[in-house]
């Protein structure tokens, strides 16, 4: 069966500040229903908002950037880490931005564990787990779900209705959202001897030279003109 993760997760590239619909929903109208001039003022202001604190945000993350040093021993790097998390956890206004510049493609994490050894050490440290509370701590707060600086993908799972029975019945004990918890899971570390193994050819969507060519050309695409885009 299919299963789609929502939560944070889509394909639209519209900042959700920017979106008719998202702000339907923040200002308590109803979707496609004309806002007040003071709905439509506090959005503004809204988007103002986390525009002026993305931007603090990214010169922070910038200057982060350029005192790295990967020459030093693992327990320095993860050091490293840790400050760099400390730091953007303070300005970070959104979750997803934080992900981004810490354990994200091109955060600092990978920019210091090149290898896939050090990887898993850093992995099963105190610094990553440090680092996993301060994002946890960062989505259970009342912050934007969407990061207007950064595209947004939706991703569609096939899954066996025992295991989607499962998944809803946890995140109803738990009371959360099964996309939040879907998220959650997606982002904790994996256990690499328990990805089962397979001689099969590979199946389904995968990264690869067209996927690189999309990412590459959506990011150069301002996303004030751009309305939506594929998974």
């Amino acid at each position: 069966m299919n299963f789609e993760f929502r939560d944070g997760i889509s394909s639209t590239l519209s900042s959700p500040l920017s979106s008719p619909v998202a702000a339907g929903r923040a200002d308590g109208s109803e979707y496609g229903s004309p806002k007040s001039p003071a709905a439509a003022k506090r959005v503004d202001e809204a988007g103002e908002k986390l525009a002026a604190e993305m931007l603090v945000f990214n010169q922070v993350a910038a200057e982060l950037k350029a005192k790295r040093d990967g020459s030093v021993g693992l327990a320095g790097r993860c050091a490293q880490v840790l400050e760099v998390a400390t730091e953007l956890f303070g300005v970070a206004p959104t979750w997803t931005a934080f992900y981004r510049e810490t354990v994200g493609v091109d955060g600092v994490v990978r920019a210091l564990f090149t290898d896939a050894a050090e990887m898993r050490e850093y992995e099963c440290s105190d610094a990553h787990c440090k680092v996993l509370e301060m994002l946890t701590a960062l989505r259970s707060r009342d912050l934007p779900d969407c990061d207007p600086n950064e595209p947004q993908r939706m991703i569609t799972v096939r899954i066996p209705k025992s295991l989607h029975d499962s998944i809803c019945k946890e995140a109803n004990d738990l009371q959360v959202s099964v996309n939040k918890l879907c998220i959650t899971r997606l982002i904790q570390r994996v256990d690499r001897s328990l990805i089962p193994s397979s001689t099969q050819k590979r199946r389904g969507r995968r990264p690869g030279a067209e996927y690189a060519k999309a990412t590459a050309a959506e990011c150069a695409m301002p996303s004030a003109d751009a309305d939506s885009a594929s998974a």
